[in-house]
Order: structure tokens, then sequence, then C-alpha cells
């Protein structure tokens, strides 16, 4: 057998002995991260709910992780702006998603050509919370709960309006589900703001709407407007008088999810610790408290089972957007 070069022989050897040497290094930064301050990109405004949610998620991430959880709230284009800045960061776990449904299961079916895969881009971390929609009506509308809607909307096919804070809105993609699942025919009206929809509301300029139950609740105390029903699979405790909209239309559920996402190809061992962290978090008492003072309940969920909610929610906005066919404003 021909023996190798001394110059050959010594640089293979270098080189495995730098490869060896890589390897340790690797696990060695998974097991001691984060090391430096961890970003997490907010795709929404600040002061928004969100960006409140996941300053407190950050607030303690940080206590337990020992190193900065900084919020960087980036809104625009429904949320793509900031969702396509935490596609194109380094898969290292220093740049995280504080993502909502909107982002992930509606905007990949309005919108043909996005800056990223919102299919297989990210990689869930976990859940952080859920929250409902109730169905409000004016107080001068005929009706007092979904079954007496429908029935009104039966009669009066087309008059009745609707509201929602834009096209291609939980609001809208919400209110289409129960016009398909009903058979009924009910206008929308997109507002820009959700203020000025509820505002027209209260006067009876429109009908109805679906608002999220932390901003619904004070409205219906205050007989601003009636609730018709919630759209969680469980009544709320705060209106046990208000029946779920499953009720009436079995299977039909809506809930406002945020959760944690990093880059694709972030290393496991990093998602699996993020993972822990974060369900360490919310079982903490105090975030539940202050999730719950905010109208949303903590949600804990593996990143498996995350993964398998966007799946799932994902196929059903599919369906609903391509059969209204909506489009974005």
């Amino acid at each position: 057998m021909t023996e190798l070069p001394d110059a050959v022989r010594r640089a293979m050897i270098a080189s495995f002995c730098l490869g060896t040497l890589h390897v340790p290094s690797v696990f060695a930064q998974s097991s001691t991260y984060p090391v430096k301050p961890v970003r997490i990109i907010v795709p929404a405004g600040p002061g928004t709910a969100p960006d409140t949610l996941a300053r407190i998620i950050a607030e303690h991430l940080a206590r337990r992780m020992q190193q900065p959880f900084v919020v960087d709230p980036i809104a625009g284009a429904a949320g793509i702006i900031g969702t396509a800045a935490v596609a194109r960061a380094e898969p290292d776990g220093y740049t995280l998603m504080y993502g909502y449904n909107q982002l992930l299961t509606i905007n990949p079916h309005l919108y043909e050509k996005l800056p990223y895969d919102a299919a297989a881009g990210f990689a869930p971390v976990g859940l952080v919370a859920r929250g409902g929609y109730l169905l409000i009506a004016s107080p001068t509308l005929d009706a007092k709960d979904l079954p007496g809607l429908i029935a009104l909307a039966k009669r009066q096919p087309g008059q009745l309006v609707y509201a929602s804070t834009g096209s291609g809105s939980v609001a809208n993609v919400g209110m289409e589900l129960l016009k398909q699942t009903t058979g009924t025919d009910l206008l929308h009206v997109p507002y820009k703001t959700g203020s000025a929809s509820t505002t027209d509301l209260i006067a009876g300029r429109v009908h109805v709407k679906l608002e999220p139950v932390a901003s619904a609740l004070p409205l219906v105390r205050a007989g601003k407007v009636k609730a018709l029903a919630v759209t969680t699979p469980k009544r709320l405790a705060q209106l046990p008088e208000v029946a779920t909209v499953g009720e009436t239309l079995p299977g039909y559920e809506i809930s406002g999810w945020h959760g944690i996402l990093v880059p694709l190809r972030t290393p496991a061992e990093i998602v699996q610790r993020l993972s822990q962290e974060l369900r360490a978090v919310l079982e903490l008492a105090e975030v539940r408290q202050r999730l719950v003072d905010m109208g949303v309940e903590a949600a804990v969920a593996s990143p498996s089972e995350m993964a398998e909610i966007i799946r799932r929610e994902s196929a059903q906005w599919a369906r609903v957007i391509r059969q209204a066919g909506i489009k974005p404003e």
C-alpha cells in the first residue's frame, strides 16, 4: 500500500481534530442557550394585544433564562412585513416570532405571493393564549340569539349587514363560515377600525359583527349591544346565559390564538428548551391572571400540537376563503 505523503497526513489529522472539536461546541451552544439577548418580533403595532401579551411572556422568559428577551413590534401589510423579517432571520434561536392565527392560517390563502413559506417556513414552539369571539348585534335587531338571527336572515336574504375590520380578517372569514354553514345571505361591510364598526353597530347602521370577547364584554354589560352567541367550545363564565354557536351549529368554533414560532431549521434542542420554558411561564398564576385580565386564557401546546392546530385551521380557512371569493383590500 502506498504511504501518504507526510504533508497530506498532517493535514488530514488536523482536519479531523478540528472537526471533533467543533461537534462538542455545537452541543455546548445548545445546552447553554441563550448566551445573548433574544429578539421577539411581533408582526403588529406597538400597544396592540399581541405586543402587550408578548411583553408579558418576554418578561418571564428573561427571568428564567437569564438573558433579555427584547420585543420588537413590526407592523404593516397585515403582518406580512414582520413575518417576513422572522423568515429571513438566522435559525439560531435568537429571533422568535410572537405570531397569531391570521398570519399562518388566513393570509396564505388571501395573497397569491408571500415573501415566505407560511406552511413550511417556521417551526412552532408552543401556544401562549386563546381567546374567543362574541357574535354581537345592534340593540334594534329583531333577534335575541343565533337561531333568531338565522331565521331573520332567511326571511330577509341580503338585507342584514355584518361588519368586520377588513376583508380577510377573522371577523370576515368567521361570518362567511357562518353564512356557508347556515345557507344564509348577509351583506359584508368592511371597516378600517373596530371602533368605527362598533359605533355603527350601536346606532343600528349595521346589524351584527364578530368581536373579540375582551372588547365585546364591556359593550354587552353596558347594554349597548346584544350578545347572540359565543364562538368558543364552552359558554363563557362571564355570560353563562349566552349559548355557544356550536350548540346550534355543531362543529363551529373560532378561537383566536397566539403563540411562539422560530425560523425553520432552528436546532431542535433550542426549540425544545424554549417550549419547556414557555410551558413553565404559562403555569405561573401571575401570568395566567394577567392573560385573563386581557380577555384571553393561557393555552399550552407542544410544538407538534401547535403544528396540527395550524394545519387543521389553515385547511378550514382555505375552503371558506375560496368558496366566498374573499380578496384582500
